[in-house]
């Protein structure tokens, strides 16, 4: 099916009726995977989005979550009536129904609204998600990120160490290990962000706590520049806090970039320091494996929680991992 059929009206109805049809679990995975799976139409539409002009973007990306939209409701609809359905082991019949009891509904941390938003965001860029393990040996945590044991920057990261009689395991203190790794077993071209927790070991105040999801970005190409790493950003940043934000990059070192810089979010007209990023340093490049004389490519990093601080306007970064429901159940 080409990809411009999906914003048919038949489309649609073949899509409602395969739906309704559904008579088994396995049915309806299958019948998601088809519409709303990593190859269907829609998320090869995302993907698709990068390629198109600037005037069409917009309204093409639109169209598309308008669509997915409707095709979300057809599929909760059918695993609904589904459930409905099942007869349930321990179901007490008993019990009275829904209207003489009262229940309280959960929702998503802020954390895993913005993370969950992120995906979204980068899937449409046609990034890749890979996750990866929290315990890193020393080589992928900093020495192939030109950071060896005497290096000033490991002070900037102050380190936990894993007591198993080994002095080259920890839990790893950003997810840019991650980079040598996938180098290191896939070629270019590639773009993938790497989310997870990190943890330092550092005093926690209002805006430093010691373990938090860092969302770790690589593209690796032919010809990959500085206007791609804006370009990116750019577009990521407006996406996740509204067309009106603006970014910029000041002059910072990282010994795994070259040039480095701070970005920055201009944000109800205060600038804002979200992370870090800058083109692969050359040496970052080899370690990977990959030939620095014929690709370059780009990298950056924030935490999860930085984003939610500015979305929801929150002061204090502990606030989220405090257990007040009361104050969480605001977002």
């Amino acid at each position: 099916m080409m990809i411009e059929d999906i914003f048919s009206d038949s489309f649609l109805a073949k899509a409602k009726a395969d739906f309704n049809n559904v008579k088994s679990k396995p049915d309806l995975d299958k019948t998601k995977s088809m519409y709303l799976g990593s190859d269907s139409g829609v998320m090869k539409g995302f993907s698709s989005i990068p390629k198109l002009s600037a005037d069409h973007r917009a309204e093409y990306g639109k169209n598309l979550n308008s669509l997915k939209s409707k095709l979300e409701v057809y599929y909760k609809a059918a695993r609904e009536s589904l459930d409905k359905g099942t007869d349930l082991p321990g179901l007490d019949l008993s019990l009275p129904g829904l209207s003489e009891r009262s229940f309280a509904h959960g929702h998503k941390h802020p954390t895993s609204q913005v993370l969950s938003q992120t995906y979204d965001v980068f899937r449409g860029l046609g990034f890749s998600i890979v996750d990866s393990d929290e315990i890193e040996t020393d080589w992928y945590n900093f020495e192939a990120l030109n950071m060896p044991k005497d290096h000033p920057a490991r002070e900037m990261q102050d380190t936990f160490y894993v007591n198993n009689g080994k002095s080259n395991l920890v839990p790893r203190t950003h997810t840019s290990g991650t980079q040598i790794r996938f180098m290191e077993n896939n070629k270019p071209p590639f773009k993938i962000i790497v989310p997870g927790r990190v943890f330092r070991n550092e005093d926690e105040d209002a805006t430093h706590i010691w373990s938090f999801y860092q969302i770790e970005g690589l593209v690796v190409g032919e010809g990959i520049s500085m206007s791609d790493l804006k370009g990116t950003l750019l577009t990521v940043v407006q996406s996740l806090l509204g067309p009106e934000v603006d970014i910029r990059f000041r002059a910072s070192y990282f010994p795994y970039t070259e040039p480095s810089v701070e970005l920055d979010c201009k944000y109800k007209g205060k600038w804002l320091e979200l992370g870090g990023a800058g083109m692969i340093h050359p040496q970052v490049l080899i370690n990977g494996g990959i030939d620095p004389e014929k690709y370059t490519g780009f990298a950056f990093g924030w935490g999860a929680e930085r984003i939610a601080n500015i979305k929801y306007g929150l002061t204090d970064l502990r606030e989220l991992w405090r257990p007040r429901f009361v104050f969480l159940e605001q977002f």
